[in-house]
């Protein structure tokens, strides 16, 4: 690539850096490698778009498999590995190929392994060291790993019946009924944290873990930490508008070739998606989607890339217009019977003993989690965590 004056390269490199960072906050925004049903169109065409609403019409039909997505910091996985040894690490971590993240086995050590890639923590450091013994003690006798949340990492003081704590800075501030089942449990301990997701102790990778369904698998109540399970706290239920439900099957139905022939793009797939997804991002922090397909024209003009990589994804978006219109109108329709569920969820969910709160003092819920996907209120809660990242 040529340009002009030492100026126009910064101003690239700058951009370059930008762009690299909102593509990285797409992939951080699904902790737990959770989609959300709309965006399999995205990854998967047409065969996503039918998952995502055959698992819309299965959580419906049974609303006992949804559990609460809670908005803890950080994720962090905690187990005993083959060696039986007991280990915390976050999700880097346990994903090194050498294995060397796992072979963490003390608050010490932690420490110790960032210090030596150059790394200071801070507050995670005091976290790690507050929490070790009781989730030692918790998972003890068990083999395996668990994926969870932190909710709180100090004793919490309870306020007119209520405890009260906000773990993502950018997220949810949740109020918990002192007298509840939960609150009940989280009395007294020093840390919250709410497990998700189980890894067996010879996995690979975290790609391996499985959900927990609402339970906290093995694990134990015994100790200052509270294993806070994602069980709704009231079964809610589901009623879907057949409308909306036969709009999505028409979509696929009307546009699923074109959109087939659109992802047979000339550039890898997972990067040709990513294209999509951080646009969507950036229409719902502008608080708008509409004219999808007309202002995605305009966002992959401004996209920095080779000059001829640019020509390709052109001519080749440009050939394939029909699908981009295809894409989008699956996604908005997907998109609206999804929402209908996340609607029905946030209503039922303010009699709940467990309330969520955005900025604004809107009552809300990160979302909920069922068939392995996960329903998120995208202008509500995402459009304001992904806001705070910027």
């Amino acid at each position: 690539m040529n340009f002009a004056n030492e100026n126009e390269f910064f101003q690239h490199m700058k951009e370059r850096f930008r762009q690299f960072d909102e593509d990285a906050r797409v992939l951080r925004e699904g902790k737990g490698h959770l989609d959300h049903p709309e965006d399999l169109v995205i990854l998967s065409d047409v065969a996503g778009a039918n998952q995502a609403i055959s698992s819309i019409l299965a959580t419906a039909k049974n609303p006992k498999t949804i559990t609460i997505k809670w908005d803890g910091y950080p994720a962090l996985i905690f187990g005993h590995g083959p060696d039986r040894k007991f280990s915390i690490m976050d999700k880097h971590m346990f994903n090194k190929k050498d294995l060397s993240g796992r072979k963490v086995y003390s608050p010490e050590q932690f420490i110790e392994y960032d210090r030596a890639r150059g790394v200071d923590r801070g507050e995670l450091n005091n976290i790690i060291t507050n929490i070790w013994a009781g989730l030692q003690k918790a998972s003890e006798g068990t083999q395996g790993y668990y994926w969870g949340d932190m909710l709180f990492g100090q004793p919490l003081k309870e306020q007119n019946g209520l405890y009260k704590f906000k773990a993502n800075p950018n997220g949810i501030a949740y109020t918990v009924d002192a007298d509840s089942e939960i609150g009940k449990l989280i009395t007294g301990k020093t840390a919250g944290i709410a497990v998700h997701q189980f890894i067996p102790a010879d996995a690979a990778t975290t790609d391996e873990s499985t959900p927990l369904n609402g339970s906290i698998g093995q694990l134990k109540n015994n100790s200052d930490v509270a294993i806070i399970p994602s069980a709704m706290p009231i079964v809610p239920s589901v009623k879907l508008d057949q409308g909306l439900v036969n709009n999505a099957k028409s979509a696929v139905k009307q546009y699923g070739n074109a959109v087939k022939k659109l992802m047979q793009a000339p550039q890898a797939r997972n990067t040709f998606n990513q294209l999509f997804t951080t646009y969507i991002n950036k229409k719902i922090v502008s608080g708008d989607l509409s004219n999808l397909a007309n202002d995605f024209m305009d966002y992959f003009e401004s996209r920095p890339m080779t000059p001829s990589m640019k020509q390709k994804l052109s001519d080749h978006i440009n050939a394939n217009k029909a699908g981009i219109e295809g894409l989008f109108n699956i996604w908005v329709a997907v998109y609206n019977l999804k929402n209908q569920v996340v609607e029905q969820l946030a209503k039922q969910a303010e009699q709940s003993p467990v309330k969520g709160y955005l900025q604004s003092g809107q009552q809300s819920q990160e979302g909920f989690v069922s068939n392995g996907l996960k329903f998120v209120d995208r202008m509500g809660f995402s459009r304001q965590n992904l806001a705070g990242q910027r």
